[in-house]
């Protein structure tokens, strides 16, 4: 899987410059057999995060970008095919109604789908066989995995969001106060590649509303906190016991809640709470 800014594909034809997405009379046979169905959620095994193909697994209606812990974001995108199998074993016939997905074009608008442009329109490329289905009303599926915040507008968008008063920031307290003026992003997805049959389809255009956010992610359990005397100072902390384990260990930072005990080693001045100081020391809050 990779992205490129400004890609084009023929397909749907070249990207213009405006922004606005272009496509050729006739290049698409089909934009019915193919759509998008939901975002899926992740599920937690153990330590292994998992994702199914199910219809009625859970899904994530909207998502949320914490910039403060990452700088992309990945969708999972469950994909339905229409087309109804055409094998036949009798008549010696091939199927021709698999898709064979070769990527994904995304924009990203401010909050609307009138609403202005984040960058450019860019193409992910990435195969994903779509089985055809096995009736109708009953669709074939499969997901894909896409990163439709690319890092470069990850920290684009962090410089808008995050707002860090470091005044009074010391070793000693390394917390500063943060504080997000957060950003509402509309991400429009189409997925496109063709049938077996070498018919070109693409999807209808999917919609996922994005929330960005600065910290908006990072909880601190009750039960985070160590008493002074276990953890060394006079402050609240982020120091007991070990970290919850979910969906959020999946990708920290993108969706939900993330238990501060998974980066309050690392990340101090995230992960830790306001007040909060590694050598005892009284620290505003």
């Amino acid at each position: 899987m990779w992205n490129r800014l400004n890609a084009s594909r023929p397909l749907l034809g070249a990207l213009a410059l405006s922004g606005v997405l272009t496509s050729s009379v006739g290049c698409i046979d089909n934009t019915v057999s193919l759509y998008i169905r939901q975002v899926q959620s992740p599920t937690v095994a153990g330590t292994m995060c998992t994702v199914t193909i199910e219809p009625t697994s859970q899904v994530i209606t909207e998502g949320t970008l914490d910039v403060a812990l990452r700088n992309s974001y990945t969708l999972t995108p469950l994909l339905a095919n229409q087309l109804i199998a055409r094998s036949s074993m009798e008549l010696r016939r091939v199927e021709t109604s698999t898709l064979n997905i070769q990527g994904f074009v995304i924009e990203l608008h401010e909050g609307s789908p009138d609403g202005a442009l984040i960058g450019p329109p860019f193409s992910v490329y990435q195969n994903v066989v779509v089985p055809a289905a096995l009736a109708a009303g009953t669709p074939g599926y499969a997901f894909a995995q896409i990163q439709v915040i690319p890092p470069q507008i990850g920290d684009v968008l962090r410089t808008a969001v995050c707002r860090v008063d470091r005044t009074g920031v010391t070793d000693d307290c390394p917390v500063p106060r943060l504080s997000s003026v957060n950003r509402r992003i509309l991400v429009k997805v189409i997925a496109f590649g063709e049938s077996l049959g070498q018919n070109s389809v693409e999807s209808t255009p999917f919609l996922f509303p994005l929330n960005v956010c600065c910290g908006c992610l990072i909880n601190f359990p009750l039960e985070a906190d160590a008493p002074a005397t276990m953890g060394g100072g006079a402050g609240p902390d982020c120091n007991a016991g070990m970290p919850i384990i979910g969906p959020a260990s999946c990708a920290v930072g993108q969706d939900f809640p993330v238990d501060c005990r998974f980066c309050s080693s690392s990340r101090p001045d995230l992960c830790q709470p306001r007040g909060y100081s590694p050598t005892g020391m009284t620290c505003p809050r």
